[in-house]
């Protein structure tokens, strides 16, 4: 037996024995081959169209396309693909809150670099110079190229590998060095054959347009170079900062390159003109990588800044760290994205629902990570002064198309906003109605900086910062306060590019205090209300709040027959209007709101807005807040857009912000009829984006889940795949290419904040942190009254059993908040935010209800509390503390409470009081049954 046993196993390592010469003689074989297998060309990105800028000089090879799913790993932050998409607004942006691209585009745009006069203003096309592909000059069947887009670390990544060589390419702008743009290229040998690299320099600049001859190898020698096909008619000049020694040229390094230009026309007359400065490494001729190098690692680097100084030294300390490790820049890079992320917060859905049969979970992942990605990317990291504001497509838009290069130069008659990107590059209301709120709840010096670029001054010394300019813009109407532009660019000045915007659109001050409003709500920061909000206007906050309040008081005017305070002669919606309404419900509305918020600044400080100081300006506000003409059909109980209103002539809908995300208490009754009636209203392919949001927010608090579901799957066809890029339009629509904005940032914060409140039940109150839902058994159509029994909890439904809300800032604390069904619990952790800018107040309480008992739990830093879904619920509206009654429509219910200790006192005291009493019973208890024993 054992003799067959050892012959066997004999035979078998024979046989492989066998297989690994075979495999040996093969390799060897391979060998063989001729030094230079292939090239690897490398060329700069598109630089006169937007189509399919990849097929660049791939000498007619037709793209292979691979029908294998996207993302096939199953992280949210990645996103993956075999086949890149041919237009590039369907690439991932790349920002860092100073400079702005899309990955390998052939442009950059620069934070508060702008060119054109008032209405022409527009964002500059800085030329980008490490706009670089590479590709295998011969293909063949063997080539696969994977493109992958990492959001958690804001890189772009290009694999492509045959069976000679592995080609990976890294983009990103740098998170820490925010001058720089960086493109690694490392190249494996997979045989011992050389490659060949060749360069294609095709960039946005016309190389062929020079007065001089540059030599590579002379330093300081000028050339001269235009924009191809650019209106703006940008002159660049160049030299050879540094000639390259023979060491840098084998590195691929042909020297220092330098590029300056002075941007001709500036919004204002009269103002000193901004210029560009930017150092990169040029790109040589060609290159061979010889066997006897394994991997070789290139750095294309390019910085950019409107001072020569910040630029050079900017690119000096690049170069400073790739010499000393050359891996250091990316590590530094992604440690500085780690370090946004956990700080930061998310809404996530839980890893675990990722499966084959539910990629819905997964898509809807990423499209959350992809939100918050795209509005983090687009701020700096730390409060900034300098920062211009947050236009809606964030800083990887707003030059002019690359469809207007080849016409006729900019002309008041022919110049619109359709040319540009991304509406010019422009800061917008959007910035504080939708995307303020969002960041107040996961970052507070974020929130800072977007409101400090409503008070900054500017780059040059010539600036008057754009509070002031409010200031004079209130003052040419006839009104005291401040009056903020529908369109900010550089200066603060209106530059809007219609006269209907200009005069108008006049919501932006409100939607300003608004999101401030927001932003003290999540912080209580009493510095904030009461110091300078900013070096570069010494006005503190609550008069900043107040100058604001100053000019909606005075632009509401009493109406004499109404005895209603009304605004006439303003502008409906976004779309340009041919006539003026009266009493726009919005408008009205957030404007009165201002004098509230003025009011709450003044209650955040602990004082009482009605004391001798402030009691006769309160009750001015107090007058015109209870009087507000707010258009109403009392037969068909609805709330109407504006005077006359009807609805055939509008395809938008704001009078359902009122609900969200103003907050207006509205019943049940209200609410149904105010969404249903409005429903008809909204256009599948038109502007509706953000009014989709609160659809979903009010169907979900009127607990209509399939309506409220459509409207969720309504903002993802907003998203495009395989990158998650969000549009204005969805895109489907036919103007996708034309006159749609891409990477959307107003959409990110709506789809992020929808989930937060519709799903999640979040809700931010002036003292308190609110979760809320609506009961399972409140379906009638009518309202009525709360019934003696307590409502069931009724679960949102989603196509995943769980997700969560991590680093969730509330009063200097990080909660996170997770949702599971299946256990039928929400837990809440309190977990210390020391990395944010205030006080950390930790006598944080949570209000719960267990059966039909309300409980008092304590919620400090490390404290966690859970809470049962199958418990039945009960609103809760306490006396004598500053805890706010229940301010939702009468189906809605809230399932807890959070709140510092000092608002609650007494309900402390009655929880100690029932813990002292518990403790007494049990002792008693204890010594009645040691009595009993020794008795027997």
């Amino acid at each position: 037996m054992w003799n067959t046993f050892f012959l066997l196993l004999l035979t078998f390592l024979l046989l492989n024995l066998n297989g690994v010469l075979t495999l040996r003689k093969d390799k060897i074989q391979r060998q063989k081959s001729p030094i230079i297998r292939h090239k690897i060309l490398v060329q700069n990105g598109n630089s006169s169209s937007n189509v399919n800028f990849r097929d660049l000089k791939r000498h007619g090879r037709q793209n292979k396309i691979i029908n294998i799913p996207n993302h096939w790993e199953k992280n949210p932050y990645l996103f993956q693909t075999y086949n890149e998409p041919d237009l590039h607004h369907l690439m991932p942006a790349l920002s860092n809150g100073f400079l702005g691209t899309t990955a390998k585009n052939d442009s950059v745009y620069v934070n508060g670099l702008f060119n054109g006069a008032k209405e022409k203003s527009h964002r500059v096309r800085v030329p980008s110079m490490t706009a670089v592909n590479v590709y295998f000059s011969i293909y063949t069947d063997n080539d696969i190229s994977t493109y992958h887009f990492d959001c958690r670390r804001g890189v772009y990544i290009i694999e492509r590998k045959n069976n000679e060589a592995h080609i990976t390419q890294r983009f990103y702008v740098h998170r820490r060095l925010k001058n720089i743009i960086v493109n690694e290229i490392r190249v494996e040998l997979l045989t011992r054959s050389a490659i060949m690299i060749e360069t294609d320099n095709v960039t946005m600049l016309d190389l062929s347009q020079t007065s001089t001859t540059v030599s590579p190898l002379t330093a300081n020698q000028y050339s001269y170079y235009v924009q191809r096909n650019n209106p703006e008619n940008i002159l660049y000049e160049q030299r050879v900062q540094k000639a390259p020694t023979t060491i840098q040229r084998n590195e691929l390094n042909d020297g220092i390159y330098y590029l300056q230009a002075t941007i001709p026309d500036t919004e204002l007359p009269n103002k000193r003109q901004k210029q560009i400065h930017t150092y990169y490494t040029n790109i040589p001729s060609k290159f061979v990588i010889y066997p006897n190098t394994t991997v070789k690692t290139f750095h294309f680097i390019q910085s950019i800044d409107s001072d020569n100084f910040r630029a050079k030294n900017a690119y000096e300390e690049a170069l400073r760290m790739i010499q000393q490790d050359p891996n250091s820049l990316y590590v530094s890079h992604v440690t500085s994205w780690e370090e946004i992320w956990q700080k930061s917060g998310i809404a996530m859905i839980s890893e675990n629902t990722y499966t084959d049969s539910n990629q819905e979970s997964f898509k809807l992942a990423q499209r959350l990570y992809a939100s918050f990605y795209n509005l983090y990317s687009s701020l700096p990291s730390n409060i900034d002064t300098q920062f211009y504001g947050l236009s809606p497509s964030g800083l990887a838009y707003g030059g002019l198309k690359r469809e207007y290069f080849n016409n006729s130069p900019i002309t008041q008659s022919s110049f619109n906003r359709q040319i540009s990107e991304g509406y010019g590059g422009h800061v917008m209301y959007t910035q504080e109605l939708w995307i303020l709120p969002l960041i107040s709840m996961f970052n507070h010096d974020m929130s800072r900086t977007i409101i400090n670029s409503r008070l900054r001054r500017g780059l040059n010394t010539d600036h008057m910062n754009v509070y002031e300019q409010a200031k004079i813009h209130a003052d040419q109407e006839g009104f005291d306060g401040l009056r903020y532009p529908w369109e900010q660019g550089d200066y603060g000045v209106d530059v809007s590019a219609t006269e209907d915007a200009r005069k108008s659109k006049i919501h932006t001050s409100a939607d300003i205090s608004f999101g401030i409003r927001c932003f003290l709500r999540a912080t209580h920061s009493k510095e904030f209300v009461l110091q300078s909000v900013t070096s570069e206007a010494s006005v503190r906050g609550e008069d900043f709040i107040n100058q604001i309040a100053e000019y909606w008081s005075d632009r509401f005017k009493l109406d004499s027959i109404t005895n209603q305070y009304e605004i006439k002669g303003v502008s409906f919606g976004e779309k340009p209007q041919s006539r003026e309404i009266n009493n726009d419900i919005f408008t009205n509305y957030i404007g009165s709101l201002t004098m509230d918020t003025y009011k709450y600044a003044l209650r955040v400080t602990d004082r009482n807005p009605y004391d001798a100081r402030n009691a006769e300006l309160i009750r001015e506000y107090d007058q015109i807040i209870n009087k507000v003409r707010l258009p109403y059909d009392n037969l068909k109980q609805l709330y109407l857009e504006y005077d006359n209103f009807n609805s055939q002539q509008n395809e938008e809908a704001w009078a359902p912000y009122l609900n969200y995300p103003l907050g207006k208490h509205l019943t049940y009754t209200q609410k149904k009829i105010l969404y249903d009636s409005y429903a008809m209203q909204l256009q599948p392919e038109g502007k509706s984006l953000l009014a989709y949001s609160s659809f979903l927010v009010g169907y979900s608090e009127l607990n209509e889940e399939k309506k409220a579901q459509d409207y969720l799957s309504r903002m993802s066809n907003h998203f495009s795949e395989p990158f998650m890029i969000m549009s204005e339009y969805p895109n489907s629509n036919s103007n996708l290419n034309h006159h749609n904005t891409f990477n959307y940032l107003p959409g990110y914060a709506a789809f992020a904040s929808s989930f937060i409140a519709g799903f999640c039940g979040v809700r931010y109150r002036d003292f308190q942190l609110d979760l809320v839902y609506p009961s399972e058994q409140f379906r009638d159509y009518q309202t009525q009254a709360l019934s003696p029994q307590f409502p069931v909890f009724k679960q949102p439904t989603l196509s995943t059993e769980s997700w969560n809300i991590t680093g969730l800032l509330y009063r200097g604390n990080k909660l996170d908040i997770i949702y599971n069904l299946r256990a039928k619990s929400v837990e809440i952790r309190n977990r210390r935010a020391n990395d944010q800018s205030g006080p950390v107040d930790d006598m944080l309480e949570i209000l719960v209800y267990e059966g039909t008992e309300k409980v008092v739990k304590p919620l400090r830093i490390g404290d966690v509390v859970t809470i049962g879904l199958s418990t039945e619920l009960w609103n809760y509206a306490p006396k004598k503390n500053r805890l706010q009654k229940n301010h939702y429509s009468n189906n809605m219910h809230i399932l807890a409470s959070i709140y510092p200790v000092q608002y609650n006192k007494h309900l402390l005291k009655a929880s100690n009081s029932s813990n002292r009493l518990n403790i007494s019973f049990l002792f008693i208890t204890f010594v009645m049954s040691i009595f009993y024993k020794l008795n027997i």
